[in-house]
């Protein structure tokens, strides 16, 4: 027996491949931004925009999180033909989303002198709430892109978002050396100007995809058929989404702020274990990004067997999508070994020398723990697809708050290893959870297809 399916596995490539450029898009909008804060500002300017980041993807992921109760819902639907439901889906998902990313950006606004109390390196403080206070104003305008591109490519129609995404990642490097630098009479922003290269390059991909959807005839009829009528909306349909969105928003909480709690604990020990962390954390990311292309394209796949109550399907498809990421994953970790020593370099100055080495012993961590983090994400992108989402998010919470973080203080504190313990305690927690996701997926899969009148 071959080891990938070709039914299920080129089906699948189709709809991951344009999810995954997008994923390429969104991901290297702050990969670049590291590298070129990096390079021409220095390891402390970088040490302030990873925490600054930290703190931000932090709450952001969580709004993020309720937009992924779209796809699985549009997809059912649309195995159906269920134009009105699509609609209905479309409608809620958008209040939902702005709400809650009107809510999260005015507390992160209020909490941000907090940052004064955490115990981080003093001299990197004012950067970092300079560059958070302008990347907070982009959640909004981001959750109006998320809700469009979740509804797309919840009807497997892709392509707008992944050339939204890359147009807006030419806009934000460009933007990033201008306003950085100062050019073309603008003033140089260092940082600031970073965070503002990208809150114009998101408002720019919600405006741009809009404009695609309402050209394309596969989603145009719901674009125009969209209204916020109070008449439209039902407690029954905000509550199915809010039952999906929420816990799948607390799954992802619970894994960036794994990654983010680990950027603060890094910073009890130097400026310098941040910037490794952040160099580290910003290549683990790329990857990680590329692998919820695969988690997306399997929720859609998953969404569609379960509405066409075809439950053997749905186990093969999840089975072989878990073998796609899992090879998928072993290249990106090898690339992390074989380029331990040169990776670092693009991201600071040659002159910060203990930045770059521990980032290359970092790599080889991350490079580790790559199978674990592929199989994790798709893992939870085809639970989400049958709509399981509750028992993933105790099995995050498990894996990253109980374990993932007391044990990084401990090596990385205690222990004082530093950096380098704290991600083999990140590695460990990655481990724990795609053991335990990818065991409910095989449990509930076989009690469908046990349930299922066919058999």
């Amino acid at each position: 027996m071959a080891f990938l399916s070709k039914v299920y596995t080129k089906p699948f490539l189709k709809l991951a491949l344009p999810v995954m450029l997008t994923q390429v898009g969104q991901v290297s909008v702050n990969l670049f931004d590291n590298i070129i804060v990096g390079k021409l500002l220095g390891a402390q300017a970088l040490a302030s925009v990873s925490l600054g980041n930290s703190v931000f993807f932090s709450i952001f992921v969580f709004a993020l999180g309720f937009s992924l109760a779209i796809p699985p819902l549009v997809s059912e639907a649309h195995s159906r033909n269920d134009h009105n439901t699509i609609n209905s889906v479309f409608r809620h998902g958008f209040i939902i989303n702005i709400s809650i990313g009107l809510v999260l950006m005015i507390l992160l606004l209020l909490a941000m002198p907090l940052l004064f109390h955490m115990d981080q390196p003093v001299e990197i403080i004012p950067d970092t709430i300079s560059f958070l206070t302008i990347m907070t104003l982009s959640i909004v305008p981001f959750m109006a892109f998320q809700t469009l591109r979740e509804f797309s490519e919840g009807l497997s129609f892709t392509i707008g978002v992944t050339k939204a995404t890359i147009i807006a990642n030419v806009i934000n490097i460009i933007l990033n050396y201008v306003f950085i630098k100062g050019m073309f009479g603008f003033p140089p922003m260092g940082v600031k100007g970073s965070a503002l290269a990208s809150l114009i390059a998101r408002i720019f991909m919600f405006v741009f995809l809009y404009y695609v959807l309402v050209k394309q005839p596969g989603t145009r009829r719901y674009i125009k058929h969209f209204s916020l009528k109070i008449a439209g909306f039902s407690k029954e349909m905000f509550s199915k989404m809010l039952k999906i969105g929420f816990p799948t928003s607390l799954q992802m909480f619970f894994e960036v702020t794994a990654f983010a709690g680990a950027a603060f604990i890094c910073g009890l020990i130097s400026a310098n274990d941040i910037a490794s962390h952040q160099i580290a954390l910003s290549m683990a990311s790329f990857t990680f990004n590329l692998s919820i292309g695969f988690s997306v394209a399997s929720t859609v796949m998953i969404g569609r067997r379960a509405g066409e109550r075809d439950f053997v399907g749905l186990k093969k498809v999840g089975i072989n999508n878990l073998k796609i990421v899992f090879i998928f994953m072993a290249f990106c970790g090898l690339f992390f070994i074989l380029g331990r020593d040169i990776l670092p370099t693009f991201f600071t100055k040659k002159e910060d020398v203990d930045v770059i080495l521990l980032a290359s012993k970092l790599l080889i961590i991350a490079a580790l723990f790559q199978l674990s983090d592929g199989v994790q994400v798709v893992a939870l992108g085809v639970l989400r697809g049958i709509q399981d989402v509750k028992i993933p998010s105790l099995i995050t919470f498990v894996a990253y708050w109980i374990i993932t973080i007391p044990l990084g203080y401990f090596l990385c504190v205690t222990m004082e290893m530093g950096a380098w313990g704290m991600w083999i305690a990140l590695g460990l927690g990655l481990t724990i959870s795609a053991v335990f996701l990818v065991i409910r997926f095989f449990k509930l899969s076989q009690r469908k297809i046990d349930a299922s009148p066919l058999f």
